[in-house]
């Protein structure tokens, strides 16, 4: 089995264990599923990381996801704190409150999440699309 397949292979199981956890996340399943699939995520996006330079297919597969969580992240990083802001502050005036009692509706993990789902959408979107 060559590096380039172990990549291929992870991207695929990566994927159906962010989809197991979306689904999981939807339904009633217990923990343990919910855990077992961020776990296996986590793995393939390791093994993704060290046999990313096989061939330059899998580097521009690489290149294409890592740029879209890269960009994910400068975008969350910026707008999230204001659309929680922004929220915040309407829901506050509707209310007629003060805004002092304000919590973070958002948790930080959100912006990981997001992350490795576009990662996983930058990756596929170029596998699709069938360029170096």
């Amino acid at each position: 089995m060559t590096k380039a397949n172990i990549f291929m292979g992870a991207g695929w199981v990566g994927l159906v264990a962010l989809l197991a956890i979306g689904i999981g996340g939807l339904a009633s399943v217990p923990k343990a599923f919910l855990v077992a699939g961020v776990m296996i995520c986590v793995a393939c996006c390791w093994v993704i990381l060290f046999t990313r330079n096989a061939d330059e297919y899998t580097r521009g597969l690489w290149t294409s996801g890592a740029s879209l969580a890269f960009a994910t992240l400068l975008i969350l990083f910026l707008g999230l704190p204001f659309a929680e802001g922004f929220y915040d502050g309407f829901q506050s005036a509707r209310d007629g409150g003060t805004g002092q009692d304000n919590e973070r509706d958002i948790p930080a993990i959100a912006t990981i999440a997001l992350a490795i789902i576009a990662f996983y959408i930058g990756l596929f979107w170029k596998r699709i699309r069938g360029g170096i």
